[in-house]
């Protein structure tokens, strides 16, 4: 059994922080926001919302989101009926961060712990200019708390690459669904990744950071869906499909790729192998 599933709510739920300004806010999502108006972000999902979530129906449901940076699509959620948590990773130390041997590891972890802080001050102005009730709450990928779940749908959005181990923490958030996960990704701006949405390469994952490119210290594989959708049967979702899309990003039209899964069996629940 890991620490996590000893934590009292007061540990793991965030406190709402009071944001009355977006100076010092970084939104990840695009949002229209009552009062203020537009708040413009780096990815811009508006009209894009069912093809992200595989036309899955989430009223009524519950709801885990992993990957919701400043909110966007877990607010939209919450509208169409979901009650919804989202999981906030701990600082810096929750990242699993390339270790390249020139990489000042400290500065890079406190300009990381700045730069999250403002994508939480952008989630909290949303949170209460939406009036919503969606819960943040303190985890990882690797390590989400039990008392967060279980939930009818956990939904990742841009995880899986970010993960040192991918497989270990879609393991640990897996056991947490009861019904579907649905993992949405964006994809590469290359031309042979665009191909291989277009035509799939079958099981496929390749290893992104360079020896002589270290600026990419946050992205570590690059995986097919088929690759993913293998992981999931494993864990026990044999019954899956891919959806590919199109959402803006700095302006620009990049492709991704929704899976959703259903739950099929039982999911091991061992944490010797989580």
């Amino acid at each position: 059994m890991s620490y996590a599933s000893f934590l009292r709510p007061s540990e793991v739920f965030c406190t709402p922080m009071q944001i009355d300004d977006p100076d010092g806010c970084f939104f990840t999502h695009t949002i229209d926001l009552p009062v203020r108006g537009t708040m413009p972000g780096q990815w811009d999902l508006r009209g894009g919302v069912d093809d992200c979530l595989g036309f899955v129906a989430v009223s009524g449901k519950r709801v885990l989101h992993l990957g919701g940076g400043s909110g966007f699509l877990s607010f939209e959620m919450e509208k169409r009926g979901a009650e919804v948590v989202c999981l906030d990773g701990s600082g810096s130390r929750s990242w699993d961060i390339v270790p390249f041997p020139r990489l000042d590891a400290g500065q890079m972890r406190r300009m990381l712990d700045q730069h999250l802080e403002a994508i939480r001050r952008a989630y909290w102005l949303s949170h209460a200019a939406l009036g919503s009730r969606i819960r943040l709450a303190r985890g990882t990928a690797y390590a989400v708390p039990d008392i967060v779940g279980p939930a009818d749908i956990v939904v990742l959005s841009s995880v899986l690459p970010s993960l040192r181990d991918p497989f270990r923490g879609l393991h640990a958030t897996a056991r947490l669904a009861r019904e579907t996960l649905i993992i949405t990704e964006g994809a590469a701006p290359r031309r042979r990744w665009l191909q291989a949405i277009a035509r799939p390469l079958g099981l496929s994952a390749s290893f992104v950071p360079r020896a002589d490119r270290p600026t990419g210290w946050n992205v570590w594989w690059r995986l097919s869906p088929e690759t993913v959708q293998e992981m999931l049967a494993i864990l026990g979702f044999a019954e899956s499909a891919v959806h590919t899309h199109r959402q803006r990003y700095l302006g620009a039209s990049r492709p991704c790729y929704t899976i959703v899964a259903r739950r099929t069996d039982p999911t091991n629940d061992d944490p010797e192998t989580c």
